[in-house]
């Protein structure tokens, strides 16, 4: 077990492509100088646009329709999973999360010989006996009266020009904790939520990215606000934009500091480390604000970096799934092997698929024609996507467009049968 290497899982929630890696930005350093010294994969694509179902795939290796962990089963009950895979094999386990989705009260906790949220959780069992009427009521027609309180109530909420306190969750010293009382080897999978909404950076980096005259223009608290409600005009879209990038230097800060800390305690020598984001976020783009109902660009496509223990290419440009984390790790420890799927080998996805499961909303009514349209006959209907280097077809409720990429709302295209990539794809991934 000795010459087996520590593996760090260190999740960005919610940072998408193009704003981490724009060197211009200025808004994630500590990631640029993590990469600077790994493996930086410019083409990484996510399968789902969300924290369950995202996380749900790198801890199995599966797109969302085989895992079940979607919008309307938003509890992972599958197996194996990638700690508990870890565990039996001999290593030690431990998670700090946050992320209110990503806890033990959605299942995220098997394998993990500690999960630390950093707030309160259910115990447990109490949580594993909740999870199968949880799962009912999910996957049922009951759902569609609180889907629709919920969106509306949300929508009530509107906009402020006040932004919260950035979280002071105590995250970093948690981690050094479980590190120092860890014995080698072990797996710690870490989740960095300060970019999530509501918008919540740093003040400093508020001073340092958002326009002095933009500091009266509303910003929406959430996703549902500003899609169900009265939304934002220009200005507030703008703020949002530049707040997102104090949000990321706000992340930034933190995994700076993490690595910092880790480095300090030696455990990060000859070690696999993966820096990734589960997903992106929307910041105005086909009317869109957050990480719902979509699976376009913004929220799809993800910085990953990987400092591997024996070395690896600096660049890979060709596009690669995130769930292929899972594959990386177990064959960088020796618990499985995956040769051909490992990112270890540079190998690329001739296509990359993905899914967002609808909550009963008709998924097309609200990104082409801004309707919030509910039909109980939508409730788990894909918006799946397959993508190719350059192109992508999206799919729903039998609809198909086909873009170019980068995707936007001009290029968009009715499917022609035959004159495609995609002639052979139909329907959402299940592998």
């Amino acid at each position: 077990m000795g010459d087996r290497p520590n593996v760090f899982l260190l999740v960005l929630d919610t940072v998408r492509r193009d704003r981490a890696y724009d060197d211009r930005r200025d808004v994630m350093p500590t990631l640029r100088r993590f990469a600077a010294g790994a493996t930086t994969f410019t083409d990484a694509v996510a399968p789902a646009s969300w924290s369950v179902p995202a996380h749900a795939s790198l801890f199995t290796g599966c797109h969302p329709g085989t895992h079940g962990a979607t919008t309307v089963r938003p509890v992972f009950r599958a197996e194996p999973t990638l700690p508990g895979l870890l565990s039996a094999a001999g290593y030690e386990t431990y998670a700090v999360s946050p992320n209110q989705y990503v806890r033990p009260e959605t299942g995220f906790a098997r394998g993990f010989d500690e999960f630390e949220t950093l707030s309160p959780a259910l115990p447990p069992r109490l949580a594993a006996l909740l999870a199968p009427a949880v799962n009912r009521f999910m996957y049922s027609p009951a759902r569609y009266p609180p889907e629709r309180l919920l969106n509306a109530v949300r929508a009530r909420r509107g906009t402020t020009t006040e932004l919260p306190s950035p979280p002071d969750s105590g995250l970093v010293d948690r981690v050094t904790e479980l590190v120092r009382g860890a014995s080698s080897p072990f797996f710690l999978f870490v989740n960095l939520f300060d970019a999530h909404l509501p918008r919540s950076p740093a003040p400093e980096h508020v001073d340092r990215f958002v326009d002095d005259d933009l500091a009266d223009a509303p910003v929406v608290r959430d996703e549902r606000a500003h899609k169900f409600g009265p939304g934002m005009d220009e200005r507030g879209l703008a703020r949002l934009r530049q707040l997102y990038d104090a949000d990321l230097r706000t992340v930034d800060d933190r995994l700076g500091l993490l690595l910092d800390r880790l480095s300090a305690t030696g455990v990060l020598d000859d070690a696999l480390v993966v820096v990734l984001s589960d997903h992106g976020e929307h910041l105005g783009e086909f009317g869109l604000v957050g990480h719902q109902h979509s699976v376009f660009e913004p929220v799809v496509a993800v910085p990953l970096v990987v400092s591997f223990p024996a070395g690896g290419p600096d660049t890979v440009t060709g596009q690669v799934e995130t769930r292929r984390v899972f594959h990386t790790v177990l064959d960088e420890t020796g618990v499985r092997e995956y040769p051909s799927t490992s990112l270890a080998g540079g190998h690329s996805d001739g296509v990359t698929r993905g899914a967002f499961y609808s909550p009963m909303l008709d998924v097309e009514a609200l990104i082409w024609h801004d309707t919030a349209r509910y039909d109980r006959d939508l409730l788990g209907e894909p918006l799946s996507f397959a993508r190719t280097g350059a192109h992508k077809l999206v799919r729903f409720d039998g609809r198909e467009w086909l873009f170019s990429l980068p995707e936007t709302r001009g290029e968009s295209l009715p499917r022609d049968r035959g004159q495609t990539p995609f002639d052979r794809l139909s329907g959402p991934p299940t592998g």
